[in-house]
């Protein structure tokens, strides 16, 4: 098998090419798949903090609760 002059020098700049082009590709995949736990995980921080909101809302609402039961009933017992 004969070489012609430079050939094999060529098929190294095709081949790494090749090679640039599929880490691009990777990268982009990563890139992708990163930015889709990033949008998770900031919308579980924010279901998080809803829920904990919502739980302190409703914690001072039975409080409130209580405190409006306790009047009404000292007011009922009078």
């Amino acid at each position: 098998m004969k070489w012609k002059k430079g050939a094999g020098l060529k098929m190294g700049f095709i081949n790494k090419e090749k090679v640039l082009r599929g880490i691009g590709k990777a990268v982009d995949v990563t890139n992708e798949a990163a930015d889709k736990v990033s949008v998770y995980v900031k919308e579980k921080e924010l279901d998080k903090k809803a829920l904990n909101a919502a739980n302190e809302v409703g914690d001072a609402m039975k409080s409130a609760g209580k405190v409006i039961e306790n009047k009404l009933s000292k007011l009922s017992n009078k």
